[in-house]
């Protein structure tokens, strides 16, 4: 998967997920989401606002995952 198809994917969850309820529950989502679609595996510590908590923030920690940056 190329970039622009990653930040693309990504683009398309956020504009779904935004009616998930309360905030764990959208990082929760949000991981499972990045585990499914890209194929990476993520530890209790990755689940965090930092990695999540924004569109950008998931698209950067997810191209890191995948060594595209």
């Amino acid at each position: 998967m190329i970039k622009k198809q990653v930040k693309e994917h990504i683009a398309e969850f956020v504009r779904t997920y935004q009616t998930a309820g309360n905030d764990e529950t959208k990082l929760l989502l949000v991981a499972l989401f990045a585990e499914d679609a890209f194929g990476i595996v993520l530890s209790d510590d990755d689940i965090c606002e930092k990695n999540f908590g924004t569109h950008h923030a998931m698209e950067k920690f997810v191209l890191e995952k995948l060594y595209m940056e």
